[in-house]
């Protein structure tokens, strides 16, 4: 389910960049504003997404959810399934059936099978939603602590990037010579209620 949120968020989010506006709280940010001009931090988009409670959360509810909407279609189905059964049986016994029966019996199938499909669309459609909704607050959810967390840090500029870079990705950081010191994800994971143990 994961491999599905994530999916969704590669369609939903383009390469950008968080501006900082306000003035810097502190001397210590003041004094690396003046030394190294505009300061730029990242976080890594994948790692945050694969740690933050939120997506787990959402992962959780959506998988409910398709367990509820599953069980209500197979019974739906089950129920087809008998239906058309009856009605082919009664094709094979035209003489005992009435046109009036076997024709009431073949719009009961119909009307079945078009209840059934149209519960399958719906419930897919409500799924995308659900899925679609939970990522634009996500999303909203970590841009705005970024913003918080890089203006407490003294940076300007936050760029999103992933953890495992693809030259086809449209966001691809060619270097980064920091050493991690300016990656500031576990800090906004932190921020975000969600902090992440640190491998010693």
């Amino acid at each position: 389910m994961k491999k599905i949120i994530l999916s969704f968020l590669i369609a939903l989010v383009s390469f950008y960049s968080f501006s900082q506006t306000k003035k810097p709280a502190t001397t210590t940010q003041a004094k690396a504003k003046s030394t190294n001009g505009f300061k730029w931090a990242y976080i890594y988009e994948d790692y945050v997404f694969d740690n933050y409670n939120k997506v787990k959360t959402l992962d959780s509810e959506v998988k409910k959810k398709q367990e509820i909407y599953q069980e209500a279609f197979n019974k739906m189905a089950l129920e087809y399934q008998t239906k058309n059964l009856d009605y082919q049986n009664s094709m094979k016994n035209l003489d005992s059936m009435t046109t009036e029966k076997l024709n009431a019996k073949l719009k009961n199938v119909q009307e079945i099978k078009s209840a059934t499909e149209a519960f399958q669309r719906e419930t897919e459609k409500e799924i995308q939603q659900m899925i679609g909704d939970g990522i634009l607050k996500i999303k909203e959810d970590i841009k705005n602590t970024a913003e918080k967390v890089a203006n407490q840090k003294g940076y300007k500029f936050v760029i999103l990037r992933n953890k495992n870079e693809s030259l086809m990705s449209g966001k691809t950081i060619l270097y980064a010579g920091d050493g991690g010191r300016d990656n500031i994800s576990d800090a906004v994971l932190a921020a975000l209620g969600s902090p992440v143990a640190i491998k010693k």
